[in-house]
């Protein structure tokens, strides 16, 4: 697919991840700040990580509260924590400046370090 409607380069993106929330019914009875983000909600973190020809979901991480980051979020999928096994040396994740810039996860538009390069 890749290879057909974009650069060829990227075919070895194979999965692309990215996070929202899950908003709740109600406010939690025991640490609600916690689950109180920043658009007023009560919600949780859901990592998504899908194949982005089809739109299947082949991970997904749940559980966490939305104030929590999306890259610590992400740390606890299967796929970040068995990539190796999972993507090998040829395959990688496509992510958004949210997440680290790993060999197996691409992030395109990541902003250099100050005084990199």
């Amino acid at each position: 697919y890749t290879q057909e409607h974009s650069c060829p380069e990227w075919h070895n993106g194979i999965l692309a991840a990215d996070g929202s929330a899950f908003c709740l019914h109600a406010k939690p009875t025991l640490h609600d700040e916690t689950f109180f983000d920043c658009k007023s909600n009560y919600s949780l973190n859901c990592q998504m990580v899908i194949l982005p020809h089809n739109l299947l979901i082949a991970d997904c991480g749940i559980g966490f509260p939305r104030t929590v980051h999306d890259a610590y979020a992400f740390e606890y999928t299967r796929t970040s924590r068995e990539h190796v096994g999972l993507l090998g040396d040829w395959h990688w994740i496509w992510a958004d400046s949210a997440y680290p810039s790993e060999p197996w996860c691409v992030v395109p538009f990541k902003k250099p370090e100050v005084g990199a390069g």
